[in-house]
C-alpha cells in the first residue's frame, strides 16, 4: 500500500507540474513557444491602406528583434486580424485575439468606431492595447488597458482651428465630415474652437464613408456661403473626390484636413486636384528624432515606399511592447506595467509618455502636398 501510495503521489506530482507548465506557457513563461502580439486593423475595405502600412511597420520591428536572437531566445510572431474598418466586425476580431492567452498585446484598431466597439473585450481579458484612434471616449478611464499613441480628435481639432485662425488668417470656414465617430467628433470640436476664437462656420455638411461618391450637392451649398477655407474631417478616398469635384464646379478655396488623409493614396487618387492641401501629421521623414532616419531607410529598403504617419506610430507601438516584454517578462501584465510606467520612450515619431488616462500628448505638424509629394508646410503651428 505504501508503494502504491508513493507511485500515486509521484504521478499526481508529475501531472501537477505539467499543468503548471502549460499554464505558464499560456502567459509566456520562459519555456513557452513563440511570443505573439496582434494587429487589429483594416486590411480590406476603404481604410486598407492604413492597415497595410501599419502591419508592414510592425513586422519590421519584430524582424529586428528576431534577427538579434529574439527575447530570451524566443522568436516573436505577429497575428494579423482584419476588422475591415467596420465596428460590427471589430468585436469579433477582439474576441478572437483576447481568447488566445498567448497573445500578449494588441496594436489597433485604426478606426475610432472599431476601437470603441472592441475595447471592453480587451479590458475584460486584461490585454494591453496601443491604438492610434483619435476619439476622446477611447481613453475616458473606463478601459485603462487601452493606450493612445496619437492625439485625441479634440486636441487635434482645437490645434487645427487655432492654426486656421491664427496662422492662415481665415475668419470664415465651412466643414464637410464623415458621418462616424471620427468625423462627428472633429466637426463638433473644430466648430466650437473656431467660433470661440472669433471665426464663423458658414456651413456644415456630412457624407457616408465608402458610400458617397458625388459631393457636388454638398459642395454647391457650401460654395454659396462664401467660406475662405474648407475643413475636411474624413479620409483620403473621399478627400480626393471632394478636391476633384471642387475643381469641376469652380470652387477654388484651400482645404485643411486631419491625419485621416495622411496617405500616399490621396495623391494617387486626387492627382493635381490635391496640390496644396494641408493636413495634420504626427510624423514626417524630414522631422527627425533619434532613430527616424534609420527607420525610414529600413522601411524603404524593405517595402520600396516611404513610411507614413501610421507606419511610424505602429513601429513605435511595436517597439514599446517588445521592450516591455524584455523588461518585465512575456506576460500581459508585464507589458501593461511597462506602458503605465514608461517615460519619454524614444519613438521615431517623437518621445512617448502615457498619462494616467493612457494619453500621449504630442504636438502636430502640418504637412502639405507639393509637386506630388508630402512635405512639411512652410506655416507651422
Amino acid at each position: 500500500m505504501k508503494r502504491k501510495g508513493l507511485v500515486l503521489f509521484v504521478v499526481l506530482a508529475m501531472l501537477f507540474s505539467l499543468a503548471a507548465g502549460c499554464g505558464e506557457g499560456q502567459q509566456g513563461g520562459k519555456d513557452a513557444g513563440d511570443i505573439i502580439i496582434a494587429s487589429a486593423n483594416p486590411m480590406t475595405g476603404d481604410s486598407a491602406q492604413f492597415g497595410d502600412m501599419k502591419v508592414k511597420a510592425i513586422k519590421l520591428a519584430i524582424e529586428e528583434v528576431n534577427a538579434a536572437g529574439g527575447i530570451d531566445g524566443r522568436q516573436v510572431k505577429l497575428q494579423v486580424e482584419d476588422d475591415i474598418g467596420n465596428p460590427k466586425e471589430a468585436p469579433n476580431v477582439a474576441q478572437k485575439i483576447a481568447s488566445n492567452p498567448n497573445v500578449l498585446a494588441v496594436i489597433g484598431h485604426w478606426n475610432s468606431s472599431c476601437t470603441l466597439a472592441a475595447r471592453e473585450i480587451y479590458e475584460s481579458a486584461g490585454i494591453p492595447v496601443i491604438t492610434d484612434s483619435v476619439n476622446k471616449q477611447i481613453t475616458d478611464g473606463k478601459t485603462p488597458h487601452v493606450f493612445r499613441i496619437s492625439l485625441t480628435d479634440t486636441h487635434q481639432a482645437y490645434q487645427l482651428a487655432e492654426y486656421a485662425y491664427n496662422k492662415l488668417g481665415v475668419r470664415k470656414v465651412a466643414v464637410i465630415y464623415t458621418a462616424n465617430d471620427f468625423g462627428m467628433g472633429l466637426n463638433n470640436d473644430f466648430t466650437k474652437k473656431f467660433k470661440e476664437l472669433g471665426g464663423t462656420v458658414t456651413a456644415s455638411e456630412t457624407y457616408f464613408e465608402g458610400q458617397t461618391k458625388d459631393f457636388k450637392a454638398q459642395l454647391t451649398k457650401i460654395k454659396k456661403t462664401n467660406p475662405e477655407l474648407l475643413f475636411m474631417a474624413g479620409y483620403y478616398t473621399e478627400c480626393a473626390l471632394i478636391a476633384k469635384q471642387m475643381k469641376e464646379i469652380g470652387f477654388n478655396i484651400p482645404i485643411l484636413g486631419t491625419e485621416g488623409i495622411s496617405s500616399e493614396q490621396l495623391i494617387k487618387l486626387g492627382g493635381d486636384a490635391v496640390e496644396g492641401i494641408r493636413f495634420t501629421g504626427f510624423f514626417h521623414p524630414d522631422v527627425e528624432f533619434p532613430g527616424t532616419k534609420e527607420f525610414v531607410a529600413k522601411f524603404k529598403e524593405k517595402y520600396g515606399v516611404e513610411p507614413d504617419t501610421y507606419a511610424a506610430l505602429a513601429y513605435d507601438s511595436a517597439k514599446m511592447i517588445l521592450e516591455g516584454i524584455k523588461t518585465n517578462g512575456a506576460t500581459r501584465e508585464g507589458v501593461y506595467k511597462y506602458l503605465r510606467e514608461v517615460k519619454d520612450f524614444p519613438g521615431v515619431a517623437g518621445p512617448i509618455t502615457f498619462d494616467s488616462r493612457g494619453e500621449n500628448n504630442r504636438s502636430i505638424i502640418i504637412l502639405t502636398v507639393k509637386n506630388g509629394k508630402f512635405v512639411p508646410d512652410e506655416l507651422q503651428p
